[in-house]
Formats: structure tokens, sequence, C-alpha cells
């Protein structure tokens, strides 16, 4: 193989690793919320972009030192290209889903801002994620971000206040919302450990799971009722939303003068 060959195979690579990256960008917006096995081919794609530049080098390395700046541009850029290749697979081909306290608030609010807003459904103990008294509430980004969106209608599944500061909060979610419904339900019989949203965008449903790994860790899902997980969490909401107790006139009457 001479070097004049091997500049063509390279000035070619970067080209191919060019209209690889805009795929990748492609694949980022059309991808399905799923991790796939397929990234690793990705990554020995771009590995052989990166070896063969630093390899050929070596052996052609007279060559490359007395040719045209060209050439040696042309060597730079196909290991810049294949560099840039790998970091846009491991960062849009790999879904992330773990998140620490600091990360799960513009995920949360991303997903709420982009829908109908018609209905959302929300689940979660007792919802202390949006802070503990009014003054906390009031400056939680989750709370702030549902309130300011104004959805015609705010299903909330939780579990019964169990002391003073529950109450509260509860009753402010009253007030602060006009058409919202809180049902409880128990725990102790019936608790799967996962919290979530449910929201509606041009008629498909579509599920934010998230779960606790972890003291600060949550792994957190996005998925919609296409999906055979998306939909037996939907049905879990549907099962779980009707054999919940509603709150009676006294006890929303109540929860709302705290």
């Amino acid at each position: 193989m001479e070097f004049r060959q091997v500049l063509t195979i390279l000035f070619s690579s970067i080209f191919l690793s060019i209209g690889v990256i805009f795929g990748v960008l492609r694949n980022k917006i059309f991808s399905q919320q799923e991790n796939s096995n397929l990234v690793y081919y990705f990554y020995s794609f771009s590995a052989i972009l990166f070896i063969f530049p630093i390899i050929s080098a070596f052996i052609y390395w007279t060559d490359l030192y007395d040719s045209s700046l060209i050439a040696k541009i042309i060597y730079l850029s196909s290991i810049i290209s294949s560099i840039t290749f790998f970091i846009l697979c491991k960062k849009y081909l790999v879904i992330k889903y773990i998140f620490n306290i600091k990360e799960i608030d513009p995920v949360i609010n991303s997903f709420t801002e982009n829908s109908d807003k018609q209905e959302i459904k929300l689940f979660g103990g007792d919802l202390n994620f949006f802070g503990n008294g009014p003054g906390e509430m009031d400056l939680n980004k989750q709370y702030i971000c549902l309130k300011s969106l104004g959805f015609n209608k705010v299903l909330i599944l939780c579990s019964e206040p169990q002391n003073t500061t529950d109450n509260i909060r509860y009753g402010k979610i009253l007030n602060d919302f006009k058409n919202v419904e809180i049902r409880y339900y128990d725990p102790k019989k019936a608790d799967l450990f996962i919290r979530g949203r449910l929201k509606t965008i041009q008629g498909v449903t579509k599920l934010l799971i998230y779960t606790k790994v972890k003291k600060g860790l949550y792994r957190i899902i996005e998925t919609d009722t296409a999906n055979s997980n998306g939909a037996l969490y939907n049905n879990i909401w549907e099962l779980a939303w009707g054999l919940a107790r509603k709150l009676s006139t006294t006890e929303i009457s109540s929860l709302s003068r705290l």
C-alpha cells in the first residue's frame, strides 16, 4: 500500500465519520427510549478509525514527515473526527437512567412541560418531593413548574397524611391547584415503591417512572403505552386509582384551612 492510498483512505474516513456523526444526531431525535448493544459496534468502528491513522503514521513516518501540509491536516482531522464520533456515540446513543437529586428536577420538569396541558397524573408517597412546609414548596422547582403550567386537571395518588406537616402540604396543594383531585392508597397493602407522572401528548399517554436506587440517586425511565412496560404501569395506575380512597368534602375542607 502506497502513502497516497493511505491518504485516500484517511480522507474517506473523515467524511464517513462526519456522515455517522449526523446519523447519531438523527438517532438521538428518533431513537426509542431503550439502550441497545448496537452501540458497541459504533464504539468498535470509532476505535478502528482512531487506530488506523496512528499505526499508518508509524509505518509511513518518513512519507508523512515529508508530505504537504494538506496531508498532515488530513491525518490530524481523521484522528479528531474519530474521537468526536466516539464522544457523540457515548453522549447520545447511551441513554442515562441514573440521576442525582440536582439532576432530577430538570428531567421531570421537561417531561411535564411537553404535554397537552389537559391532564397530568402523579403518584408517589407523601409528596414530600415538593418540600415539607409552604416555604420550601414555594421554592421547589418541581412544584413551581407544575403550578405554572395550569393543567386543566391534576390527579394525585398518594398515601394518607401521617402528621401535621403532611396535612399542611396536602392543604397547600388543594389551595394552589384549582382542578386537583387527591386520592389515598394504602402503602402497606400496595406500594410498588415507584414514583412517576403520566401525561398525554397528541393523544398518546406517556409515562415518567422513577425509583430510588439508593440515597440521593434515582433511576428514571420515560416510556409510553406502546411499550409493554409503559402499558403495564398505566394499567397499574388505573387499578390503583380506582381502588384508592376519595377524600370526603369534610376532609378537603379541613385540609384547605391549614
